[in-house]
């Protein structure tokens, strides 16, 4: 018979615990209520509000009682636009007498005054805080054009005078304003007065010579010696900098190549060792020495090396190394030794250890040593294949994502643009 399981609360409800249910029970009910209310004002309250004047119109979203005759309490769901409500004409009234003498001074900007125009006015078309309309005249457009630019470069010292209309709506009431001012030529700096006198005795200059080729700028003006040059079409102060970062990034690059090659040896020289210990246990087994085996090894990878039969592997060529090096008169214990230091790998290192302790102490426990080395050695390729798989895996899934990516979106746009 089978028990039933019990879950029992065993740990007591704390006080913070219980305040934040109830605060969270309260405030549903406050803001419940708050809605109720807000619907009721909606029916029994001011109405709907409208928006003030120029602001645009207000959309309600109103649950309608009553409307169906057979079903009194259906609630039917109405949207409902209030439009923007409108000044009486006393209202509009008083707000133009007071723009009267207030609009001179928002259209000044950094004038001091319309009497003493030397920079552009501010001449807006809506005043946000009335929600009213302005259009704007000036009796010459050439001196200040509808926007409040003013062109002022070419009148005299004495200034000119100007006549600025503005006429103010809310769509239904207007009233027109009218302003006289006086625009006189911008204030320069010497260099500015400079360049002004220059410019107008190089305009002059060309007039006389329009009909000429070109235009011939003299060699004195005002008494001075003058000298022309064109100016730089740009800097090269950047290439400096674009040196050094290419430098660098040249740098990085060698880095990143040789941390990839290091990287790629290091998959070569793990996935060689379990074939490298199989042959040395083969060998071993038939008869022949270490250095037997080895130096039979390493001819037999010079020989398929030479017949085209296999591409240079990095644990294969520190084996030539080490039986060249044997040839040459190096004691065994340091030739593997220094193998295995080459090879720099836990596994090398583990083989040269057992290859120097055979030397020092005799070989009868070299074979059973080296069969249980080779079963660890294709566990540990098994591993490493299965790890490269997983890499090429996940480099496979954002090529995988840019294709569901351009599927999706030819899929999901001409929906999109069906529907509208």
């Amino acid at each position: 018979m089978k028990k039933q399981l019990s879950i029992k609360w065993r740990q007591p409800v704390t006080k913070v615990q219980a305040a934040c249910a109830a605060g969270g029970i309260v405030l549903y009910a406050v803001l419940e209520l708050s809605t109720f209310w807000g619907r009721q004002d909606v029916f029994y309250g001011e109405g709907l509000k409208r928006a003030g004047p120029g602001q645009g119109e207000n959309i309600y979203e109103v649950l309608v009682k009553g409307l169906d005759e057979e079903q009194e309490d259906k609630k039917l769901l109405i949207e409902i636009p209030v439009r923007e409500r409108r000044y009486t004409d006393k209202e509009a009234e008083d707000l133009f007498d007071q723009l009267e003498t207030q609009l001179p001074a928002q259209i000044l900007s950094e004038n001091d005054s319309l009497n003493l125009i030397r920079q552009n006015l501010n001449l807006k078309t809506r005043l946000d805080t009335s929600g009213l309309t302005v259009r704007w005249e000036t009796s010459d457009s050439e001196l200040i054009d509808s926007s409040g630019t003013v062109y002022n470069k070419d009148i005299p010292e004495t200034g000119k005078e100007i006549l600025i209309l503005a006429m103010v709506s809310d769509g239904i009431h207007q009233r027109s304003y009218q302003y006289k001012g006086k625009v006189y030529p911008p204030v320069l700096t010497l260099d500015e007065k400079k360049k002004a006198a220059f410019q107008k005795w190089a305009d002059d200059l060309d007039t006389k010579q329009q009909t000429d080729i070109s235009l011939i700028l003299p060699d004195v003006f005002e008494g001075q010696k003058l000298r022309y040059s064109k100016p730089k079409e740009g800097s090269y102060g950047i290439l400096p900098m674009l040196g050094f970062v290419l430098a660098v990034l040249l740098q990085v690059r060698t880095q990143v190549e040789k941390q990839k090659k290091s990287r790629l040896r290091e998959q070569q020289l793990l996935m060689d060792y379990s074939e490298v210990i199989s042959k040395l246990v083969v060998y071993i087994g038939a008869g022949y020495t270490v250095r037997g085996a080895w130096e039979r090894i390493a001819a037999g990878y010079r020989e398929s090396l030479k017949n085209g039969r296999r591409v240079m592997r990095p644990a294969y060529e520190e084996m030539v190394h080490t039986a060249s090096q044997l040839k040459s008169g190096l004691s065994e214990s340091r030739a593997y030794n220094e193998f295995g230091r080459r090879c720099s790998l836990q596994p090398y290192i583990k083989l040269a250890a057992l290859l120097e302790q055979n030397q020092k102490n005799g070989g009868r426990q070299l074979r059973n040593a080296l069969d249980i080395e080779m079963a660890s050695a294709f566990e540990q390729r098994k591993n490493a294949a299965r790890k490269l798989g997983e890499e090429a895996g996940t480099k496979l899934l954002l090529p995988l994502l840019l294709m569901l990516f351009v599927v999706m979106t030819m899929i999901v746009v001409p929906a999109f643009l069906a529907f509208y």
